[in-house]
């Protein structure tokens, strides 16, 4: 076991506070993205909300170090005057940085692989949809990061885009055909490739598939791969 630090620091403080007194210091901090503050909106429940970061100021306000977003969200809820906060006390301008960027490089970031199984076990539509078109054409989901076999893929992200542009059959014809072309590959179902293909058979309904299997399964998937890109 690595050694554990043992100067943790002052505890903080949990409490509720005014979105009123919540500032953005955008000298370290990142521009509000509109679409996510309208995300939150959209979706606004408190056991979603978390608790936020902040610093307090000397003249009594607070400093967001974390959550920026979810606070912009609250100050333009009518329906919502404080929110949950962890309060520090922080030395200045470059000890709220500094705070900002530990918090951030530490943070873990979900993978779309991760999303897909948490969104297949809460019902999410979206990833049933991704689930019941894999299916369709034989395919599944890595069971996680690196686990890869024939007919498995971790491009869900790829198929979730394909199916908004390409509807659900063109995007089951991609799948399958890079089956059949490949059957043994356990890294076949490339995102880049499920995305042409499901293009191609958009654009060209009424396409030779058994030709079409024969010329791209002589050339391997990471070749096509940079053709595509």
């Amino acid at each position: 076991m690595s050694e554990i630090n043992v100067e943790i620091g002052e505890r903080p403080d949990l409490q509720w506070v005014d979105v009123d007194l919540i500032d953005v210091d955008h000298n370290y901090q990142r521009e509000v993205d509109g679409k996510q503050v309208e995300k939150i909106l959209r979706g606004f429940r408190w056991d979603h909300f978390g608790a936020v970061v902040l610093a307090r100021r000397d003249d009594g306000r607070y400093s967001v170090t974390d959550g920026q977003h979810r606070c912009k969200a609250a100050q333009l809820h009518p329906l919502v005057s404080q929110v949950p906060a962890l309060v520090t006390k922080l030395d200045g301008m470059i000890e709220e940085a500094t705070n900002f960027l530990v918090i951030n490089r530490s943070r873990k970031a979900v993978t779309p692989i991760e999303t897909f199984w948490a969104g297949l076990t809460a019902g999410d539509a979206a990833a049933m949809r991704i689930r019941d078109v894999l299916q369709k054409a034989g395919c599944d989901v890595v069971a996680g990061n690196g686990e890869y076999r024939p007919g498995h893929t971790n491009a869900v992200a790829a198929v979730g885009r394909c199916l908004e542009r390409y509807g659900d059959t063109c995007t089951i014809r991609a799948l399958k055909a890079i089956r059949a072309a490949w059957p043994k590959d356990a890294k076949a179902l490339r995102g880049t490739l499920i995305t042409a293909l499901s293009r191609l058979f958009r654009n060209n309904a009424d396409i030779d598939v058994e030709r079409l299997v024969k010329v791209i399964g002589s050339k391997t998937p990471a070749e096509l791969t940079g053709f595509a890109e």
